[in-house]
């Protein structure tokens, strides 16, 4: 299964890119990278590697090719770098992150390949800050990258409503570490000016008797110089631990390059992921409320730096422990020439 649906890939990309290379101003391509890490000291942390622990890591490195074969047709090769997770551990991982064909149906799109889910792509854009810290989802581990078919679109003349879907095909690939069918499908609606308003919900099939469910909403305001929005997500994942949380974050531009942000997660249940979660690793055994605050200083329009903060305080856990605070105190460099 997953031999035949990456060769219909290939197969889509050589036939378009062979269709499209006579046409006059097309194929175009560009080339794009972008990457983010921190000098980090942990000062108090659960677990007895993290506390005390200092260092320097590169989170994430992009380099990223898109192209636009025609007028209608377009695809993108991503590949991502990264360091372990772990406490001072240094060791480097490359994959494949993206690689999609795609076409414009009048004002549809449609994705082949390996490509973002729409789980939290609304909110990570308008978060706009994925370089300090992944959206709370992601963060819990639902994945960002799938391999499948995505469409998307509006619903209505006005385009003030939307619709995202995907399925997720049984096929480990790349970046997307899932190898079950997963159905995913997302409206978002703007009512008026800065506005944003996004359910969301997905099944995926587990193996066994088990499935797993999600269901999200996400509301947001924009301005030129605010930012804010607010969720809510619940994950049932049956026989395993379930995924329940809160969030919500705000970002101010005080000046032209200057930015202060907050975020607030509240995990309504304990960690499913806790300590393999990697950069900031949680307490698995008791429910938490994870902070993050920082000023962003944009020193040009490619290069930010960020001093911030991440505290992460648990409530008592079913033996009536408390775990230990996690602090995090971070210097992050932000570098992006996509």
């Amino acid at each position: 299964m997953s031999r035949l649906f990456l060769t219909g890939c290939l197969a889509a990309v050589l036939l378009c890119t062979s269709y499209a290379a006579g046409a006059d101003d097309y194929p175009t391509f560009r080339a794009g990278c972008l990457l983010f890490g921190d000098a980090y000291h942990v000062p108090s942390h659960h677990s007895e590697v993290g506390d005390g622990a200092t260092g320097v890591v590169l989170r994430r490195g992009y380099l990223t090719f898109n192209t636009d074969l025609s007028e209608n047709w377009f695809g993108r090769l991503r590949f991502e770098l990264n360091q372990s997770g772990e406490f001072e551990t240094y060791t480097f991982d490359t994959q494949v992150k993206d690689l999609y064909l795609g076409r414009k149906v009048g004002r549809h799109k449609l994705l082949l390949g390996l490509s973002s889910t729409p789980t939290f792509d609304v909110i990570e854009s308008i978060w706009d800050m994925r370089y300090l810290a992944r959206t709370p989802m992601d963060l819990q581990g639902s994945a960002s990258r799938d391999t499948g078919l995505a469409v998307q679109g509006p619903l209505n003349a006005a385009g003030t409503l939307r619709y995202r879907a995907m399925y997720g095909a049984p096929v480990e690939f790349g970046g997307d570490s899932n190898d079950r069918e997963r159905w995913m499908a997302a409206v978002g609606w703007q009512p008026a000016a800065g506005w944003t308003v996004d359910l969301y919900a997905d099944y995926e099939a587990l193996e066994g008797p088990h499935d797993r469910s999600t269901v999200q909403a996400f509301v947001a305001w924009q301005a030129e110089r605010w930012r804010w929005g607010l969720q809510y997500a619940n994950q049932d994942r049956q026989e395993d631990p379930p995924l329940e949380l809160a969030s919500a974050f705000v970002v101010s531009r005080m000046g032209g390059r200057t930015s202060v942000f907050g975020r607030v997660d509240r995990l309504l249940e304990p960690s499913p992921r806790g300590d393999s979660i990697s950069y900031l690793p949680m307490d698995p055994s008791a429910r938490a409320t994870m902070v993050f605050a920082g000023i962003e200083f944009r020193l040009n329009p490619h290069l930010a730096l960020t001093p911030n903060a991440v505290v992460t305080a648990y409530d008592r856990n079913d033996q009536g422990l408390r775990p230990q605070t996690d602090v995090y105190l971070r210097l992050t460099l932000f570098l992006d020439f996509e």
